[in-house]
C-alpha cells in the first residue's frame, strides 16, 4: 500500500497467474482511499445551475417536492457560491439568474411562480442552462448542472447529448435526475456517460428534496479535482474492460495513449467513499517467477495542499506458478463485485438485443442476470430481474418501472435503497 495522500490497494481475482503459453484472463480489484487528504476539502465556489421540467405531467405533488428542494439548495449555498435555475416544458425560460445567493428571499419568490404546464423539450433547458453557468469567470470552482425530468424529450434526443458533451468538455459535470417511471433512461444514461457525470433514478417524489441535499452536500465536499487513472502496463497487456464499482458500478472507457499507456480521467472527487475500481485484462505468456503487471498511477489536484498536481501509484506484481500450483478458487471480495458487474453488464445486454428485436436473446440475458444477483444475495432484484423476463418473453417488452429499477438497482443507484 502506498502512503500518499491517497492510498492505493489491489487485490487480485487470484494470488498468482499460471504459466501458459496463450494468454490470460486477469482480474485486479483497484482500492483508491483519501483518507489522507484533509477532511477541509478544497473550499472552492460551487457554481451549480439547476435545469428542471415543468412540464404538465410536473403538476401538483413533484412540482411542489422540487421547489420545496430548490429552496432548500438556496439557503444551503455558501456566499461565494453560484446559482441559477432553467425551467423548461416546450420552451425554456431562466427563472433564477446566475447569481450569489445574497438575496435568497428575492430567489425563493421567483422559485415559487414556476408552473407546470406544455410538453417536454429538454435541449431548450439545456442551451439556457449551460448559458448561464458559463456566466461566471471561475479560475478555480466546481461547475454543475443538475437535470430533472420525468417525461420523454421529443425530437432532440441527440441534441441533448451534444449540449452534454460540450459541457463535459469545458469541466462541466451534470446530474441527470429521472422522476417517476415515464422517463428515457437509455437518454440519460448517455448523458451522464462521461466524466464527473452520473445518473440517478427517483422512484418517489417525497425523495427529491433529499436527492437534491445530497448533491450540494456532495458539491460543497469535494476533496481533490482533476482526478485521472493511468495503467502504465507491460508489452503485450490488453486491458479488455474496467468497471467503476465504488460508489456505483459504471463502464468506463480507458483511453489508449501508447502501446504501455492506458488513461482514464475521473474529473472531481466528492465526499469522503473510497472509489474502487476493477479491471479486466489479458496478460501474455510470462516466465515463471515475479512478475510486475502494471503500475497504477493515480493523479489529483488539492489545492488546499499543494498548488502542483499530485500522484499516488502502486506496481502490480504477481508470480507466474505452474498450472497445478494455481488455486482456480477466486478471492471474496473480487467475487463479490465480478458478479454484481457481470448482472449489471447481463442486463445492459439484454436491453440492447430488446432494442435489435432479438426477445428471446433478450430474455435469456435477464435471466442470467436473475440467477447472478440471487447467487450475490441480492433476492428481491433477482426476483424484479425475473417477473421482467417473464413479462418480456410474453408481451415482447418489459415495464418501464421494472426496466429502470433493474438498471439502476444493478448499478446501486436507486434512490429507493437510499438509507438502506
Amino acid at each position: 500500500m502506498s502512503n500518499e495522500m491517497v492510498q492505493l490497494r489491489v487485490t487480485p481475482g487470484r494470488p498468482a497467474v499460471m504459466q501458459s503459453e496463450d494468454p490470460q484472463l486477469v482480474y485486479l480489484l483497484v482500492e483508491a482511499s483519501p483518507a489522507g487528504i484533509p477532511d477541509t476539502g478544497i473550499n472552492v465556489p460551487v457554481n451549480l445551475t439547476l435545469v428542471l421540467d415543468r412540464s404538465s405531467s410536473m403538476r401538483g405533488e413533484r412540482l411542489f417536492q422540487v421547489k420545496e428542494a430548490c429552496n432548500q439548495v438556496v439557503a444551503k449555498l455558501h456566499r461565494q457560491d453560484y446559482f441559477a435555475l432553467v425551467a423548461f416544458n416546450d420552451r425554456a425560460e431562466v427563472v433564477v439568474p446566475c447569481q450569489h445567493p445574497n438575496n435568497p428571499d428575492q430567489i425563493k419568490r421567483l422559485i415559487g411562480a414556476v408552473e407546470a404546464r406544455g410538453g417536454t423539450e429538454m435541449a431548450t433547458g439545456m442551451v439556457l442552462g449551460l448559458q448561464e453557468i458559463g456566466r461566471p469567470m471561475l479560475s478555480r470552482g466546481i461547475s454543475r448542472l443538475v437535470l430533472l425530468t420525468d417525461g420523454r424529450t421529443y425530437g432532440d434526443e441527440s441534441r441533448c447529448v451534444e449540449l452534454a458533451r460540450r459541457a463535459q468538455a469545458k469541466g462541466i459535470g451534470i446530474t441527470a435526475l429521472g422522476v417517476g417511471d415515464e422517463w428515457n433512461e437509455d437518454l440519460l444514461e448517455t448523458i451522464a456517460a462521461a466524466e464527473n457525470s452520473r445518473t440517478e433514478y427517483i422512484t418517489s417524489s417525497t425523495q427529491i428534496v433529499q436527492v437534491f441535499a445530497e448533491e450540494l452536500q456532495r458539491l460543497h465536499s469535494v476533496l481533490a479535482q482533476q482526478v485521472e487513472v493511468r495503467l502504465h502496463t507491460i508489452p503485450g497487456l490488453e486491458i479488455r474492460s474496467l468497471y467503476r464499482v465504488r460508489p456505483f458500478i459504471a463502464a468506463m472507457t480507458p483511453v489508449p495513449h501508447s502501446d504501455s499507456l492506458w488513461r482514464m480521467p475521473l474529473g472531481d472527487w466528492t465526499g469522503r467513499e473510497d472509489q474502487a475500481f476493477l479491471i479486466e485484462a489479458t496478460v501474455p505468456p510470462l516466465a515463471l517467477g515475479p512478475q510486475t503487471l502494471m503500475r497504477i498511477e493515480l493523479r489529483y489536484e488539492v489545492p488546499s495542499v499543494s498548488s502542483q498536481p499530485l500522484a499516488s501509484t502502486i506496481d502490480v506484481t504477481l508470480p507466474v506458478k505452474s498450472p497445478e500450483q494455481v488455486s482456480p478458487d477466486v478471492d471474496g471480495v473480487v467475487k463479490h463485485w465480478l458478479e454484481r458487474t457481470v448482472a449489471y453488464r447481463l442486463q445492459a445486454s439484454a436491453w440492447e438485443h430488446v432494442e435489435r428485436g432479438n426477445i428471446e436473446e433478450a430474455t435469456k440475458k435477464l435471466r442470467m442476470a436473475g440467477t447472478r444477483l440471487l447467487e450475490a444475495g441480492q433476492g428481491a432484484l433477482a426476483q424484479t430481474v425475473q417477473e421482467e423476463a417473464t413479462r418480456l418473453l410474453r408481451s415482447g417488452s418489459a415495464s418501464d418501472e421494472g426496466r429502470k429499477r433493474i438498471k439502476y438497482g444493478t448499478r446501486g443507484l436507486m434512490a429507493s435503497e437510499r438509507g438502506k
